[in-house]
This record gives structure tokens, C-alpha cells and sequence, in this order.
């Protein structure tokens, strides 16, 4: 009889829990093919500004489980980078600029946006507010994201790319409002350290720049947008964000480092 009142039970609380999440799961068990248009702010040691424009496709699921669990993979890829060349150092990278052999060459191959990929996880606990209205996710993150810019290749000696990357792990909130089965409005907040596992050589920019090197910093990223369930099982997405980023070095003043970016998604996909 014990055993049975148990399981009764057991089977109860699931059932709550399948209830209270039920008409987010709609929205939440999903994956999504993106594609994002940004902007970004790079900034030097002497605090002149310049921009950049890239494009990315971005790779994504997300599934909300009936105790109320939530994880998010998240795979992002710029397929179209746009930078000024600055200087005549290729330090810096760019467009426009010739190097001084294989190592120049691969130097001006690319640009100081060092996320050229990144591959990110999250994972929380969702909880149900307003009947089912509102739901707030704490949750974390861990990932891998790559650190690509000419100056780390540089500062590593030309070492092979898959050495230059990001260890990335961090904290987050992510809150949403559904007003019906088909129309959901969310805002994520999340705090991220990005430590620089490239190996760089650290004396590079103290012998001739001045200063130390390092590419370790913390991220803020805010994002708000809507999603939208076209039909039972096609997901529309939009959505605008804004990051920025805090160096943990004091950095030379002619090296560009990312500042803000700002930019936007849509998104297609599949409900299940």
C-alpha cells in the first residue's frame, strides 16, 4: 500500500510539473536555423574608435523538460567580416593591407574580432509565474569560443588556429512573457569570463608596443526578442542584442580590441 501511495504521488508531481510548463514547452522546445547582422565598436590604447559590420549563421536548440529543466546549445559562425585596415602594422588586420610573408598574410586574413566561432551551452531551472504567463530561468553556461584575432596570431607565433580560443563560463537570467499559444516576448541577461587559452606570448607588445598582452575578458550580453509560432510546428524568431566587453590588460596603443557590439537575428525553425 505504501508502495502504491508513493507512486501515486510520484506520478502526481509529474503531472503538475507537465501542467505548469506545458504552454511554454510550445516555445521552448525548439531548433532554429539564424542568421545575424552586428555591428562592433573596436577601441585602441589611445581610445580612437573604429567599427566593423559581419554576418553570422547561427546553429541552435533549446528544450524545456516536464520537471522544468531547461538547456540551450548554441553554435554561431561569422560568414562575412568587414574591417578597415588600421595602421600599417598588421598587428591589426584588416582589409586593404599587404603582409610581409606567410606570417603577414595570415595576419591580414583576419580582422581584432576574436569570436569568429563559438559553440556555448546553457543550462536551468524554469519557474512558472501569473498561471502560466511568465517564466524566469536562472541558469549557466560553459563553452568554447574561439580567439582569432590578428593580434593573439601574432602574439602566439603563428601557432595553428585550433590553439587560439576562449574557455567561456557564466551566469544568467532569461525572462519571458507568452500572451497567447503563438506570440511570446523574452529578455536574457548574461554575465560571461572569457579566459584566453591561446598561450600568447605576453612580452610581445612590452617589447615593441609598450605594454602587456593579454586577451582575457568579461562580457556582458543583453538580448530581447519575440517568438512567434506561425503554425503548429514552424517557430518565427527576431530578436536585438547588445554586448560588451571589459579587458583584463592594460592594452598598447595602437591594438584594437572589441568594444560593443550591437546587432540583430532573425530566425526559422521546428517545434517538437
Amino acid at each position: 500500500m505504501n508502495k502504491l501511495l508513493t507512486s501515486l504521488l510520484l506520478l502526481g508531481s509529474v503531472s503538475a510539473f507537465a501542467a505548469e510548463h506545458s504552454e511554454f514547452k510550445q516555445f521552448n522546445n525548439e531548433y532554429n536555423i539564424g542568421y545575424q547582422f552586428s555591428q562592433m565598436d573596436l577601441i585602441n590604447g589611445s581610445q580612437q574608435v573604429t567599427q566593423v559590420n559581419q554576418q553570422a549563421i547561427n546553429l541552435e536548440v533549446e528544450h524545456l523538460f516536464d520537471l522544468g529543466i531547461w538547456f540551450d546549445i548554441n553554435l554561431n559562425m561569422v560568414t562575412n567580416y568587414s574591417q578597415p585596415t588600421l595602421g600599417p602594422d598588421y598587428l591589426n588586420g584588416g582589409s586593404g593591407g599587404q603582409g610581409t610573408g606567410a606570417a603577414g598574410d595570415q595576419a591580414y586574413a583576419f580582422g581584432q574580432n576574436p569570436f569568429m566561432y563559438s559553440f556555448n551551452v546553457k543550462g536551468g531551472y524554469a519557474f512558472s509565474l501569473l498561471d502560466d504567463k511568465m517564466q524566469i530561468i536562472p541558469y549557466i553556461t560553459f563553452g568554447r569560443n574561439s580567439n582569432w584575432s590578428s593580434s593573439t596570431i601574432v602574439a602566439n607565433g603563428y601557432q595553428p588556429l585550433s590553439n587560439d580560443y576562449f574557455l567561456t563560463g557564466g551566469l544568467g537570467t532569461r525572462l519571458s512573457y507568452r500572451f497567447d499559444n503563438t506570440l511570446m516576448l523574452y529578455a536574457d541577461e548574461l554575465y560571461n569570463y572569457n579566459w584566453d587559452n591561446s598561450g600568447a606570448i605576453k612580452t610581445i607588445q612590452t617589447d615593441i608596443y609598450g605594454k602587456s598582452y593579454a586577451a582575457t575578458n568579461y562580457q556582458m550580453i543583453t538580448t530581447v526578442g519575440v517568438k512567434y509560432n506561425f503554425t503548429h510546428d514552424i517557430q518565427l524568431g527576431l530578436s536585438g542584442f547588445w554586448n560588451n566587453y571589459q579587458h583584463q590588460s592594460n592594452i598598447a596603443g595602437m591594438v584594437y580590441t572589441p568594444q560593443n557590439t550591437f546587432g540583430e537575428m532573425i530566425t526559422i525553425g521546428l517545434t517538437y
